[in-house]
């Protein structure tokens, strides 16, 4: 079976997708499968020829350049959509209506299967642009294999609180507020914007900024630390949460969006735009040992569903179908 990965480009400046796809066509075996990425030509239409002159059973288009499907063989073209933030949260007018038709309306109608990080996303698919729910197939993000579990049997102090992305809907704001005066050191993954670096300095904030870091070096981040803060307004899966329950961390999260979904009970949930709630959550957290342990233990148990062979088995099934259903 000849599989084609098409990709956003390589200097799209994120590549959270790209190392998801990284690690299931890892644990796919006895499978070929070829990476292409957008922007490979400067012409759209050169990239589009040659994917479709490049043998395969099935083209994935694994997330942002969803526009291509409209162009591709309908009966073995796949389609991976992480969220609908953009389309829903930041768009407004005409520039929502085209922007739902290019990404999602259009490309959804001509591929054989949209699949979908969560039922979240799954549901605002349905809701926004009217997905027949049998062209939609729920597979879940997976955390990188080598995040393997690594027990702390101590807490630190200062107590280490780490912040995954830097993005608006990552609230980190909040986040700041919420620790203020507390005996905290907070490290944040992600590249910083000037309002947050004053906002961190006026909240007399103990944080250490990294960047760029390998994604050994992101998992050592989790190793070190003794909470994971996700407290997001929106996420279409959230795989940190995955990552800290793999890795033997505690997890303070949103109850909103996509989070409890994923968390479930693994997390303690928090309305995040309550500066108070989210700052008594975080004190139970460093105050109350047996309560973090006993989250630990139910986060490595929601972690194995989310094992690179277990959803790299779900995709395998996938794409078995497609092409021998042609």
């Amino acid at each position: 079976m000849k599989i084609i990965y098409l990709h956003r480009a390589k200097n799209f400046g994120g590549f959270s997708f790209e190392e998801l796809f990284s690690t299931i066509k890892n644990h796919l075996s006895n499978i070929e499968i070829k990476d292409f990425y957008d922007k490979t030509y400067p012409s759209f239409w050169k990239n589009l020829k040659t994917i479709k002159k490049m043998q395969s059973d099935v083209i994935h288009i694994t997330g942002g350049v969803g526009y291509y499907a409209i162009f591709l063989p309908t009966h073995k073209t796949i389609l991976t959509v992480h969220d609908t933030n953009h389309y829903e949260f930041d768009l407004k007018g005409l520039k929502k209506w085209i922007y739902g038709w290019l990404i999602y309306r259009l490309p959804i109608r001509n591929v054989r299967y949209v699949t979908v990080v969560s039922e979240h996303t799954k549901n605002n698919l349905i809701h926004f642009f009217n997905i027949k729910e049998k062209k939609i197939k729920v597979i879940s993000n997976c955390y990188p294999a080598e995040f393997k579990p690594n027990q702390k049997t101590k807490s630190s102090s200062p107590f280490k609180i780490l912040q995954i992305g830097t993005k608006p809907n990552k609230n980190i704001n909040s986040l700041i507020q919420a620790i203020e005066s507390l005996n905290i050191e907070l490290t944040i993954i992600g590249k910083l914007s000037s309002q947050l670096k004053e906002l961190l300095e006026h909240h007399k904030i103990n944080y250490i900024n990294k960047f760029n870091l390998t994604r050994t070096e992101v998992y050592q981040e989790y190793v070190n630390c003794d909470l994971v803060a996700f407290i997001s307004l929106r996420e279409g899966f959230g795989l940190p949460i995955i990552e800290a329950n793999a890795v033997g961390r505690t997890v303070i999260s949103s109850n909103i969006s996509s989070m409890p979904e994923v968390a479930k009970n693994t997390a303690l949930l928090v309305n995040p735009l309550d500066i108070d709630e989210i700052k008594k959550g975080i004190i139970k957290l460093m105050e109350d040992e047996n309560y973090r342990q006993q989250l630990i233990e139910k986060g490595y148990e929601n972690a194995k569903k989310y094992h690179p062979e277990i959803i790299a088995a779900q995709y395998r099934n996938l794409y078995e179908e497609i092409s021998t259903n042609k």
